[in-house]
Parts: C-alpha cells; structure tokens; sequence
C-alpha cells in the first residue's frame, strides 16, 4: 500500500515539473524507493500528460533507476544487499528466485521481468548484476520491457480520467490483470516444458 501522503507528492511533483517530474519518480522507483510503477505512470496519466511524454521520460527514468540497481547488484557485497533491502521491501527470497531466473534465462529474464509485474523492477536489476549479466543487453532488454508497460498505465491512467464510468475502468483494469496473468502462465509453463 503507497503512503498516500507520498502519492499526493508524487502527483504534485508531476503536475508541476511534467517530463522531468514523470523521469524522476520512475527513476526512484525503479532503483531504491519503494513506489510502484504503476501509482506513477497511471497517476501520470491521469494527469493529462501527453503520452508521447510519459513514455519516452518515464522509460529513460526507469532505465536509469534500473543502471542503479544493476550496479547495486554487481558491485555491493551481498550481505549488505540482504541487510538494507528490507527498507526497500526486497526480501532475501525474491533474490533467490530473481537470481536463479536471470541465471536460467539470461537477457529474457530482464524483458520478462518488466513486462509482467511479478517482483519489482528492482529485484531484477539486482538479480542481473549479481549474475553480472552483460550491461548492454541488460539496458536495452530493460527499456524494451518498460514500454510496453508505461504504455499501457498511461493509456489507463487517461482512461481514469476521461470515463467516470466505474464499468469502463474496471474491464481496463482486468483486461490488464488478465493479460499479465496469460503471460506469466505461458512462461511458467514454458518453464515446466523445457525442464
């Protein structure tokens, strides 16, 4: 759950600083704040920001803030990752289980992992550097993955604010879930597969 006090700072950072505002927030949230994506690029949107803007700023700040978290990955000891990352909701497991899936599937792991909200952006970028997965394909799989997902909150965060219609968000919101969920079942399926 967001502080809802830090949501209305949030808001209030993006109404009045725009792009720079939309960059800042995915940067802290994609590197070590603890703000879901998803309160930034709807709020965003919601917002009126132009698209165009959201998603050219918002992947650029999300990239960056996953370079942070890369390098948190490849060059901080370990331990001082598992003591601190409770402060950022990172929890032993989720490195365990991001690690072994960065390891299993190398690049494709970073573009599936932002692609489907599974663990937070952070926890893959980590993963990626522990496993000191190349940082060239690890941008560029990064700001694949981010994309489609900035495209998708902004488009709903604009829908929140033209249709008050509650049955209108609610089947954007669950065409959304639902498309997550037939992405993550291929992929563990797939998983199940080659094993």
């Amino acid at each position: 759950m967001v502080d809802p006090q830090l949501q209305n700072s949030l808001m209030q950072m993006m109404a009045g600083w725009e792009d720079a505002g939309v960059f800042i927030a995915m940067f802290l949230e994609s590197s070590v704040v603890p703000i879901p994506s998803e309160v930034v690029i709807i709020g965003a949107g919601a917002l009126g920001l132009p698209l165009a803007s959201i998603m050219i700023f918002g992947s650029l700040g999300s990239t960056m803030g996953a370079c942070v978290g890369y390098a948190l990955g490849r060059y901080a000891a370990m331990p001082v990752i598992l003591k601190f990352g409770k402060f950022i909701l990172i929890k032993p497991h989720h490195i365990e289980k991001a690690e072994a899936f960065a390891k299993k599937y190398g690049a494709w792991s970073v573009l599936i992992g932002r692609l489907v909200p599974i663990v937070p952006f952070k926890v893959f970028s980590i993963a990626s550097g522990i496993v000191k997965m190349p940082f060239v394909p690890f941008v560029i799989c990064t700001l694949a993955g981010v994309l489609p997902r900035i495209f998708l909150l902004a488009i709903f965060g604009e829908a929140i604010a033209k249709y008050t219609k509650p049955t209108v968000i609610i089947t954007l919101l669950l065409l959304f879930l639902f498309s997550a969920f037939k992405i993550t079942s291929y992929i563990q399926n797939k998983g199940r597969v080659s094993k």
